[in-house]
């Protein structure tokens, strides 16, 4: 069995387009992770985040968090501000994944970070090219995030 109650296959997404883009965003906000779990591969050209995705589609009412992995191709060029990703153990909190449109068919991608200050990763590919995984059944969450509203 797949996560909990009835049985479900592991979630599997491609975003071509950056209206698909969209639902990735949805899936991915409040994703746990480090910063260690951000790699870029110049030579291969592809991005992956692995993380500890919040189940948001999970209508069983439970806090439930399924580890994932985010992958983009056709990467350009990868920048990093407000954390350094080379320090392995820092603590990240997805945000958002907004996209940008540049000279078509190219766009930029913005993973954003909760914390002190402006914590992103702009990511410009080729075109839109995500996958989206889960790697394993979810498992209960410690907690459920809370997004304060003013």
């Amino acid at each position: 069995m797949f996560g909990w109650g009835k049985p479900s296959k592991p979630l599997r997404l491609i975003a071509e387009t950056p209206e698909d883009v969209a639902a990735v965003a949805a899936l991915v906000q409040d994703a746990a992770l480090r910063a260690g779990d951000l790699s870029y591969d110049a030579e291969a050209r592809h991005f992956t985040m692995t993380m500890n995705r919040f189940c948001h589609e999970a209508a069983s009412g439970r806090a439930l968090r399924a580890p994932s992995v985010l992958r983009v191709a056709s990467v350009l060029r990868v920048q990093a501000r407000g954390f350094d990703p080379k320090a392995s153990a820092a603590p990240l909190c997805l945000l958002d994944l907004a996209v940008e449109a540049l000279e078509a068919p190219a766009v930029a991608l913005t993973l954003r970070f909760a914390g002190e200050g402006a914590k992103d990763v702009r990511i410009e590919a080729e075109c839109v090219d995500l996958t989206l995984l889960d790697l394993a059944a979810p498992r209960r969450a410690r907690s459920a995030p809370n997004h304060q509203t003013d």
